[in-house]
């Protein structure tokens, strides 16, 4: 129960609803700011400060979210949460509401009491929450993989989630969780590579009374990853469990591979692919949306800065015009790996290009380019391997300030495929 007086800020457009909400908060002696408007909330936001913002979820498309990335914007931050609307527009914008930062779903408060509840609830799983990972940028493949999980907020149909390694397939499945009716209850997640075989059908075979994964997300959400890890009995006993009636337990899963191929190799049964055949989410790949680096690797420099302590301001143009051009095998993963290492090293300064690994300061594919953009006239390639392996030691000679070097690789020395024009 919070005792302190709340400002509150209440962006709905349901006039009498929120008549109600603002009378029950001045009821208990909060301030209360009521906004009609998306427009009219974000102005307010701006003006004044405010410990918690209520956002009708009904708001015109795209308006929820922009209220919810100003609160987040304010210095302090304002913890967010977004009122349920009903019927067909229950699940719509969910996914991206709470994407871009808010902090959970809420039905509207009809007592004072409700009222308090929810502020308590928003404010302990804010705190709960700081620093967990979220899904970052605006590319059109990301944004469609999004529409598709909001579609899926509202219903319980298995779900999976296809990716590479890294590409953020968990935390997709904690957005889909938290946006759905199984929210308040847990959300159980397993890596299938790290458990032996034969654990995993015990865990699956158990009776829901008697234990296992099925009973430790009874009523919420169960996310398998590495799905093609399954061996055959334990994919008969989840193809069983799907295909009961009332299922007590959503299922999503998740896998590098294509289903079809999966299913010709025989590692998936065809019945259980079946299961996700109009539920399957692609997620792309990092060096598929190149434009979102730079947003991504801010995202995490601010985040480690604050875990950390430390003070980088940012980094340098070229340095982020080399992450934006690398080609990331571990995709987001990587990434958010790299740039801990480096906001941790550049400690308060901005972070340089001689902070780089050597693979991300020496770019091979500037062969390719400078051969693919050859003049008319043809290239002498002599010349070109000259002057990019004088380069590539004079950057490798500068590789530390310590005076530390690493092995210095001529570029005649590289792997020849990479040379063919």
């Amino acid at each position: 129960m919070l005792h302190m007086p709340m400002r509150l800020l209440l962006v709905d457009s349901d006039a009498a609803r929120s008549a109600r909400v603002t009378r029950l908060g001045r009821a208990l002696g909060w301030e209360v700011a009521p906004a009609a408007t998306a427009a009219d909330g974000i102005g307010r936001l701006g003006a004044s400060q405010f410990d918690l913002c209520l956002i009708d979820l009904a708001l015109p498309p795209g308006e929820t979210s922009a209220v919810v990335l100003k609160a987040r914007a304010c210095r302090p931050s304002v913890v967010t949460a977004v009122l349920e609307a009903s019927g067909r527009d229950r699940a719509g914008g969910v996914v991206e509401a709470l994407r871009v930062g808010a902090t959970g779903i809420v039905a509207a408060p009809r007592r004072a009491d409700e009222l308090t509840a929810i502020a308590a609830q928003m404010f302990e799983t804010h705190v709960r929450r700081a620093g967990a990972p979220r899904v970052i940028g605006d590319d059109p493949a990301l944004a469609r993989a999004l529409a598709q999980l909001d579609g899926l907020a509202a219903s319980d149909r298995p779900v999976l989630i296809r990716g590479e390694t890294g590409t953020g397939r968990a935390t997709m499945a904690r957005l889909l969780h938290a946006a759905s009716a199984r929210r308040g209850s847990r959300f159980v997640a397993i890596n299938l590579a790290a458990v032996p075989p034969e654990r995993t059908e015990a865990q699956l075979a158990r009776r829901p009374l008697r234990g296992g994964w099925l009973l430790a997300a009874r009523g919420g959400t169960l996310f398998l990853d590495e799905l093609d890890l399954l061996s055959v009995r334990a994919q008969a006993t989840l193809l069983s469990r799907l295909r009961r009636p009332r299922a007590a337990v959503r299922l999503v899963a998740a896998t590098r591979h294509p289903l079809p191929d999966l299913v010709e190799r025989g590692l998936l049964d065809p019945a259980l692919a079946d299961c996700f055949s109009a539920s399957a989410i692609e997620l792309p790949p990092l060096r598929a949306r190149r434009a979102d680096v730079p947003a991504l690797a801010e995202h995490f420099r601010r985040q480690v800065n604050a875990r950390e302590g430390r003070r980088v301001p940012g980094f340098a143009l070229d340095v982020m015009r080399r992450l934006s051009h690398h080609d990331w095998p571990g995709n987001v993963r990587e990434l958010q790996n790299l740039v801990e290492r480096l906001v941790i090293t550049a400690g308060s300064r901005m972070v340089v290009m001689k902070d780089l690994p050597t693979q991300l300061r020496i770019q091979v594919l500037d062969f390719e380019r400078a051969v693919e953009e050859r003049p008319a006239d043809g290239i002498d390639p002599r010349a070109l391997l000259a002057e990019l392996e004088a380069r590539f030691i004079a950057e490798a000679m500068g590789a530390s300030d310590d005076g530390a070097r690493e092995p210095v690789r001529l570029v005649s020395q590289l792997p020849r495929k990479r040379f063919v024009a």
